[in-house]
């Protein structure tokens, strides 16, 4: 690695664990009955949101029947590697935790990598700390699929932005094959290619969805049905149905009213993160952003906001990479600072809730 990647990585993480420690030292000064950090990070790592199910998969695999046989919803390749690190440590709750400690680093020297390819170094860093400093960063850090995927986002942008299909249609198979939203990649690799009319491997970006393929048949050899997971997500405890994006977001304002407490947390966030990634597109095509990433960042958005009865959509957007793309375009200083501010007090206030046992999922 170049000595910058070095810096990028270390300022990354330390970023996380400078709020992490900060929301420590004030629950401390307000709760002294408050355990240890580690403990603390242990118990919100490994059980809050889908962090046991991950844990579960990891170590017990996937259920024909029975009550776990529905965590078929979750997807295989990050509990696969979890296993696999398990080999190694002897502890699948560590190697989760490892597992995306170093895969957000890995992000974000990618991502700084991907900006610095059309930008220079100053607005690299723009991007790359609002990645750092986004309000939902904290789910980098634990049993979650987000530095994964957000890591098999960016290197398929990557190998797309460098015209390599072949490389972008295998790490756009594993984003495939860790999350629904990878098999979008295959929008902005298939417009490049079309585009750039030069590569004769282009063809090898029609390998990302079959990650998805591959997921669909492990649902049909374990439990009778390719889409078997669809019956599971639409039942209890997630109520995951499709609908129209209007539908969700009148819910979402309507769930804002009903539970005021969580308006803030979870349906006020959802709602804004909308109105404000959908600005982030059209200031991105207003300022030449690649057209590539507009159109995966409008693709993963639509997607995104059909998911009925959403409580961890401020999660989810943390891997719609093109708003940190987009971000680096921005040329105001002024509104730099002001973007950089807001996200920064954001992120320690989730930080805090999250640390604090608040529903952020």
């Amino acid at each position: 690695m170049k000595k910058i990647d070095w810096k990028v990585a270390l300022v990354a993480l330390g970023l996380h664990w400078l709020a992490i420690l900060a929301a420590y030292c004030l629950m401390r000064g307000s709760d002294p009955n408050v355990g240890s950090l580690f403990s603390l990070l242990r118990e919100r790592f490994t059980t809050a949101g889908d962090a046991p199910h991950y844990l579960s998969i990891a170590t017990e695999g996937y259920q024909s029947t029975g009550e776990k046989a529905n965590l078929i919803v979750f997807y295989p390749f990050y509990p696969l590697l979890i296993a696999l690190f398990t080999l190694v440590t002897r502890n699948a709750a560590l190697s989760g935790i490892l597992l995306s400690q170093v895969c957000y680093c890995a992000a974000s020297v990618v991502l700084f990598r991907l900006l610095a390819k059309d930008h220079d170094e100053r607005a690299a860093w723009q991007g790359t700390l609002l990645m750092a400093l986004y309000p939902f960063g904290i789910f980098t850090m634990g049993v979650f699929t987000e530095s994964l995927f957000l890591l098999l986002t960016l290197l398929t942008l990557y190998a797309i932005r460098k015209r390599r299909y072949g490389a972008a249609g295998a790490f756009g198979f594993l984003a495939a094959f860790t999350r629904t939203q990878g098999m979008l990649l295959l929008a902005p690799a298939l417009y490049e290619w079309i585009v750039s009319r030069k590569s004769r491997r282009g063809w090898f970006v029609f390998c990302i969805p079959l990650g998805f393929g591959a997921y669909l048949l492990i649902n049909r050899v374990l439990q009778g049905s390719f889409f078997r997971f669809l019956e599971h997500q639409a039942a209890p405890p997630w109520y995951q149905t499709t609908k129209w994006i209007s539908e969700n977001l009148a819910q979402h304002f309507d769930m804002a009213q009903a539970y005021p407490g969580l308006a803030f947390i979870i349906y006020g966030a959802q709602i804004a993160l909308y109105f404000l990634t959908a600005a982030a597109l059209f200031y991105g095509l207003w300022r030449g952003t690649r057209t590539c990433y507009l159109v995966y960042g409008a693709a993963y958005l639509i997607f995104t906001y059909f998911s009925g009865w959403m409580i961890s959509g401020g999660r989810y957007m943390l891997c719609c990479v093109p708003l940190f793309l987009i971000a680096a375009d921005i040329k105001s200083e002024r509104a730099r600072r002001l973007l950089l501010a807001a996200s920064t007090l954001l992120f320690a206030i989730y930080t805090y809730l999250f640390l604090r046992g608040y529903a952020i999922m």
